[in-house]
């Protein structure tokens, strides 16, 4: 799994006189490459090519933050430590307005890793669980290293005294079930502390969990009589009609292949996971290797369709109407009550498809709005009138239209997603 990279440029000032102290030194300083297996020896120095003589030392695990080992550069700067497991650690050191910062990996060798200290400097920001909901008491850590801190009441947090330059922040989740933690890279900028008097603020929000609120899973990797099961038994099962059949996929697995309006599968019934949604979103990847020119101008793709007084949407591949000149990914919603699928109701993408390649299709409603991503990019969004879904025992279509195309990996989940979840399931 990916996991994403928010790029933050942060105006920094250095902050002054914090040092970090060190429980313990080791009673051995070695000059060079130890023998002993995970060790890593090295010189450290400061920016105008002194040695660093004196400055505690600390090795972190990034997986196991108990795992911590200490020593103190001798008179030449050189230093030794060794861990007693194999992994991936953090290797710090503060002086006065001076820090260090590297990570290394350890796989049973000696690793030879000289340093060089560069100025100290802060971060600052704030963390949220969603764009409204602020995240307090969750830990803000450089991995492997003393620089730790906690958010307050409000999410707001400082770490101090670490290296200027660019650096991995990791944030932890209080909730995995709900909120996953991140790591995110930010520039440490030095600045001088008596022309800016605080650090710059920055705003990082953490995804949603891709299990969190799931009412549906179709995967396709596998039919049973003609039938794929949502792999999670929450919703119905999605029935195969035609000559629609499951074919090499995105990924090792497969996707359901419709090749025309005869080749489509329908959830007949989805126990009702959508019935009074007051939000919800569809996700899923497409691969459309067709679309043949026609009368029919909007195709579906996946969608809730009914006639009557009964809510309906569809995400849809659009062709030469609602303002496209060729062809765009779509997200049509209607609270029913005799209205269609409108091209004033939908968030439609001003982008051209692309054939022939897979796309990540997100369309999420919030109760107030409609919102479709492509490829984890917001590219339309439209406001709706209405604040909750109707209708019942509707059946759910995909395909059903004149398109050759690949579905895969379709999941429902009872709430929307924001920006940062769509980029972040993108890149999963």
């Amino acid at each position: 799994m990916k996991f994403l990279q928010k790029k933050a440029t942060l105006l920094l000032t250095a902050f002054l006189g914090t040092a970090f102290y060190f429980s313990a030194c080791s009673t051995e300083v070695a000059g060079g490459v130890s023998e002993e297996t995970n060790t890593v020896a090295g010189i450290l120095k400061f920016p105008d090519g002194n040695v660093a003589a004196r400055i505690a030392m600390q090795l972190q695990s990034i997986e196991n933050e108990a795992a911590i080992f200490v020593d103190t550069t001798d008179a030449e700067g050189k230093f030794s430590l060794t861990a007693n497991a194999r992994g991936l650690y953090g290797l710090s050191a503060n002086a006065n307005h001076f820090a260090y910062y590297d990570t290394v990996s350890l796989n049973g060798k000696s690793v030879q890793r000289n340093g060089d200290f560069v100025s100290a400097t802060s971060i600052s920001g704030n963390v949220y669980l969603r764009s409204a909901i602020s995240a307090s008491q969750v830990a803000v850590q450089i991995p492997g290293s003393p620089w730790k801190t906690t958010t307050d009441e409000n999410g707001y947090f400082v770490l101090n005294q670490i290296p200027e330059g660019e650096i991995s922040v990791s944030v932890s989740s209080p909730d995995k079930s709900w909120i996953l933690g991140q790591t995110f890279d930010a520039t440490a900028n030095h600045l001088d502390s008596e022309a800016i008097q605080s650090p710059a603020s920055f705003r990082w929000i953490l995804p949603l969990s891709p299990e969190y609120k799931i009412a549906g899973y179709w995967t396709f990797d596998e039919a049973n009589a003609g039938v794929v099961h949502d792999s999670r038994s929450i919703s119905g099962n999605a029935a195969l009609y035609g000559n629609a059949k499951l074919e090499l996929g995105r990924q090792r697995g497969k996707s359901l292949h419709l090749q025309n309006a005869s080749d489509f599968a329908v959830i007949e019934n989805d126990k009702g996971i959508l019935d009074s949604a007051k939000n919800f979103t569809i996700e899923m990847w497409v691969d459309i290797q067709n679309i043949p020119a026609e009368s029919a101008k909007i195709k579906n793709i996946l969608g809730k369709l009914s006639f009557g007084d009964s809510t309906i949407f569809s995400i849809a591949v659009v062709q030469d109407t609602c303002g496209v000149q060729g062809s765009a990914f779509g997200f049509f919603l209607a609270e029913g009550n005799g209205d269609s699928l409108l091209c004033e109701n939908a968030a439609i993408s001003k982008n051209e498809i692309s054939l022939n390649r897979w796309n990540y299709l997100a369309a999420t409603w919030n109760g107030d709005s409609t919102i479709l991503y492509v490829d984890g990019i917001r590219e339309a969004s439209a406001e709706t009138k209405f604040h909750q879904l109707s209708g019942k025992n509707i059946p759910i279509y995909l395909g059903k239209e004149n398109l050759d195309l690949f579905i895969d990996d379709v999941k429902i989940y009872t709430t929307s997603i924001e920006d940062i979840d769509a980029i972040y399931r993108y890149n999963e």
